[in-house]
């Protein structure tokens, strides 16, 4: 179950990460082997990031310190 966990979390990573690098560098966004592995490992780096703030945010609503956002 945490495999499975592990790899929906790496998906969504990557794809969050994507989305949010898409349309900001015009060198990523060039269709050459070198930009888009770099595009990708910045996926995987930037989601990884992204999600980690969100999982904060999930526990800290959890734990009632935000009221209503």
């Amino acid at each position: 179950m945490g495999t499975l966990l592990t790899i929906v979390y790496t998906c969504w990573a990557v794809y969050s990460g994507y989305m949010f690098l898409s349309g900001r560098s015009e060198w990523l966004d060039r269709r050459a082997p070198l930009n888009i592995a770099a595009k990708i490992v910045l996926s995987l780096v930037v989601g990884y990031v992204i999600g980690a703030f969100y999982f904060v945010y999930l526990v800290l609503r959890m734990l009632g310190l935000f009221s209503r956002m």
